[in-house]
């Protein structure tokens, strides 16, 4: 598997080597006494390289996972998302990771783990927020007087050396 800087992962790495020796005429014992690998990943890498050549052990660009939501359903999802949640009819205004897959779930029946929504939500030009929630206790009239006449009070005064 390539890195985001291009160079190769160490599977990889293995791999093409393992190709190399299969190539070289060394035996299975050998290579996987040299490179640490199992014997059945060995046997699936000479089959594919005795049929199509040292390249067929290459990471495939594209390889992986088909993204399953289609760039309308996206779109749509975005919008939902932008209504508010109880408009989808959830308890809470809150979108949460768990939320949007469930409603990606109920909607079109596809299954997200959480770690890919937040990725598709991040795709969508949606960021985390966290809402500003204050105590039902919350007085803004205790909290003025509190920094003006406690706050000077306890406050810790400068000493006349610095």
């Amino acid at each position: 598997m390539s890195t985001p800087h291009g160079r190769i992962s160490r599977q990889a790495a293995v791999r093409l080597q393992a190709g190399e020796l299969i190539l070289r005429g060394f035996d299975d014992d050998e290579i996987v006494e040299i490179l640490g690998c199992s014997l059945s990943s060995l046997r699936r890498w000479r089959a594919k390289v005795e049929r199509d050549g040292l390249y067929a052990l290459a990471r495939k660009s594209g390889s992986g996972r088909f993204a399953e939501l289609t760039p309308n359903q996206r779109d749509e999802l975005k919008t939902i998302i932008l209504q508010g949640a109880k408009a989808s009819g959830y308890a809470t205004e809150r979108w949460t990771s768990r939320i949007v897959a469930d409603l990606i779930r109920k909607k079109w029946g596809i299954e997200y783990c959480l770690s890919n929504v937040r990725k598709i939500l991040c795709d969508l030009g949606l960021s985390f927020q966290k809402p500003d929630v204050k105590s039902t206790k919350h007085s803004q009239v205790a909290v003025d007087h509190w920094r003006k006449h406690e706050w000077p009070r306890i406050k810790k005064k400068r000493s006349v050396s610095e």
